[in-house]
């Protein structure tokens, strides 16, 4: 039931942007200190990173629940994995893994 009601809300959020389209667009992910797509598969493939569905795997470990969306950030000390997740409960947590390692680092 919670998971229908999450849905739904994404489902208003996704309409309510579809109705402010013709605004201005957003700003790319760079600017927020993320990396896109490109830029995540080329950490990867260099090994200087664990796979995004590793810090998945970490972060259900450490905190449960379903994993919403996850990104790629520059943290404080290097990359991390800014997962958000939403719990059984109906709680939704922000989990932080250090992308180098895969060790959760911080869960909210």
């Amino acid at each position: 039931m919670l998971r229908a009601a999450f849905l739904g809300a994404l489902a208003m959020g996704a309409t309510m942007a579809a109705a402010h389209a013709d605004e201005k667009p957003a700003a790319p992910e760079r600017r927020s200190g993320c990396l896109n797509e490109a830029e995540i598969r080329d950490e990867v493939a260099a090994r200087r990173i664990v796979t995004q569905m590793a810090a998945l795997r970490a972060a259900r470990a450490a905190a449960g629940g379903e994993a919403v969306r996850a990104r790629l950030c520059h943290g404080e000390d290097g990359l991390v994995y800014a997962i958000t997740a939403l719990k059984r409960d109906g709680k939704v947590l922000r989990i932080d893994v250090d992308a180098a390692t895969g060790r959760v680092i911080d869960r909210n």
